[in-house]
């Protein structure tokens, strides 16, 4: 088959190998701006840092519109395809995307003075362009990379990712100290930040190039657009999107307003705190990059089910300890490593830690809601999620601020977990063992307690040592209650085995 043609060597032997090239890829990418927090946050005042915050809050608007859903249609289409078909849904998704750019673009010429209009002062059109390049390329960038998931290119995926980060750190270090010798430089230091994600996307689009044209079967099929195809892929892809905007009213609306009410100032304290709580979301990532593109098929195997949901479970209680392994060490750590006038976000991340905590529960465990003909229902939750958040942050932001959205997000991101997991069982009742999550919530809690009584008045590298110990001694407690037991880890591996020698036969 040509698509299994184009790596020459086998897939890694086993879920642990490719889960360890995933660490590698994401952990650098991710983990390199998050070590580079501290150089920028001295680099950028907390007016210029909240300035580019909210460029990405704009970005992030585009991305959900260039991506189209298009990777969950990767998911759920290609993956059940041969030969020609396969070909052709790659092609089409390709080619969407492309079409859906060139109307982004003409789009963003049309209206770029009102988006400037509307943008906090100090934000121009020269930024909204170059924020506008990574945004576009994100397409041409999220279809090969998930391509290499599906087909278990751990080490190409990793390869790629990590050429992109380490040439866009590098370029902002070298841009920020060109400005600041030169003294009055040609462009900004937000714009410096900007250049260098912009040089950085363009150069992954070209790399992905040739890999994305042997995926599609050429440019002429990806420019033939194959109506059936983009007809079957919009249906699936469209409420996805819908889904993602009432996500991105979760997830964005809060720092738009707090720009708005409190100032960018604020903000930026506010986007530091949010950065250092994604860390769950970074550290989830080998497990996510393994299990979404897999649990469609792992469903169809002997006892399926229960697979799945013993590794959505499984997902979930480790997203359990490292929410709680963030709140015994990031507060200290913040406050170690950041300038004073960033230090408010300690506190604040402790809160945000645990609306990841909520949110990892709720994308793990929703099966229910993707397979079959149920994809529309998570678009409603969403949607009744959003309308939640829109009337939290309308009313409690403005006299509240940073306390307002961070109370907001626990109410949404609990009710959205609720949801998912009750839609999901009406359309694929899984067996859950609730007893392993209940045991990882008592263990965080007690220990949680236990630490925070002990620590109080105690100095900030004392304060972190021990949070790192009391870290250790959960991780040992859950292993000793069973609810991370060897056997998942012995049978993912076995799984894999055998998985590879049909590939191979």
């Amino acid at each position: 088959m040509k698509s299994e043609a184009h790596h020459s060597e086998p897939a890694p032997s086993g879920a642990l190998s490719q889960a360890m090239y995933y660490g590698i890829g994401i952990v650098l990418m991710k983990g390199v701006s998050l070590l580079m927090m501290p150089y920028l946050t001295r680099q950028l005042t907390p007016t210029e840092y909240g300035l580019l915050e909210t460029l990405v809050v704009l970005a992030d608007i585009g991305t959900i519109v260039i991506g189209f859903g298009l990777v969950e249609a990767l998911y759920r289409f290609v993956g059940e395809a041969q030969g020609s078909q396969r070909e052709s849904i790659i092609a089409s998704c390709t080619g969407l995307t492309l079409l859906i750019t060139l109307i982004a673009i003409v789009l963003l010429m049309m209206t770029q003075s009102a988006l400037v209009s509307v943008l906090p002062e100090g934000i121009g059109q020269t930024e909204l362009w170059l924020i506008a390049v990574p945004t576009l390329a994100e397409g041409l960038i999220v279809i090969p990379l998930t391509l290499m998931r599906m087909q278990s290119m751990a080490k190409q995926f990793c390869f790629y990712n990590v050429i992109k980060v380490l040439v866009q750190a590098s370029l902002i270090v070298l841009l920020l100290e060109s400005g600041r010798r030169e003294g009055a430089s040609v462009y900004s230091n937000i714009q410096a930040v900007l250049i260098a994600g912009a040089i950085a996307s363009g150069l992954l689009v070209c790399l992905l190039l040739r890999f994305l044209l042997q995926q599609s079967g050429g440019f002429s099929k990806i420019v033939s657009l194959n109506r059936t195809v983009i007809g079957q892929l919009s249906r699936y892809g469209g409420p996805i999107v819908l889904s993602r905007m009432g996500l991105f009213a979760i997830t964005g609306l809060d720092r738009w307003l707090l720009a708005d009410c409190i100032g960018v100032e604020q903000l930026a304290v506010y986007a530091i705190a949010s950065k250092f709580a994604l860390i769950l979301g970074l550290m989830m990532q080998p497990f996510a990059l393994w299990w979404f593109p897999t649990r469609f098929q792992l469903l169809q195997q002997t006892n399926g089910k229960q697979q799945c949901a013993d590794f959505a479970l499984l997902g979930t209680n480790i997203g359990i300890f490292l929410g709680a392994a963030m709140v015994l060490t990031l507060p200290a750590f913040v406050l170690l490593v950041l300038p004073q006038s960033y230090h408010a976000a300690a506190s604040i991340v402790v809160w945000l830690a645990l609306v990841n905590i909520l949110k990892n529960a709720g994308d793990l465990l929703n099966l229910g809601c993707f397979a079959g003909n149920s994809s529309q229902s998570q678009m409603w939750i969403q949607w009744m999620c959003a309308a939640v958040a829109i009337m939290g942050y309308w009313w409690l932001v403005p006299e509240h601020g940073v306390w307002g959205a961070v109370w907001v997000l626990l109410l949404v991101y609990g009710l959205r977990l609720l949801s998912f997991y009750v839609v999901s069982q009406y359309w694929l009742p899984l067996p859950y063992q609730h007893r392993q999550w209940v045991s990882s919530v008592v263990i965080t809690g007690v220990l949680l307690a236990c630490y925070h009584g002990l620590t109080h008045s105690w100095s900030e590298a004392w304060q972190l040592a021990t949070g790192l110990s009391f870290a250790v001694l959960m991780l040992v407690l859950m292993f000793m209650m069973r609810v991370f037991p060897l056997t998942f880890v012995q049978r993912l591996m076995l799984r894999q085995r055998l998985m590879l020698r049909q590939r191979l036969r």
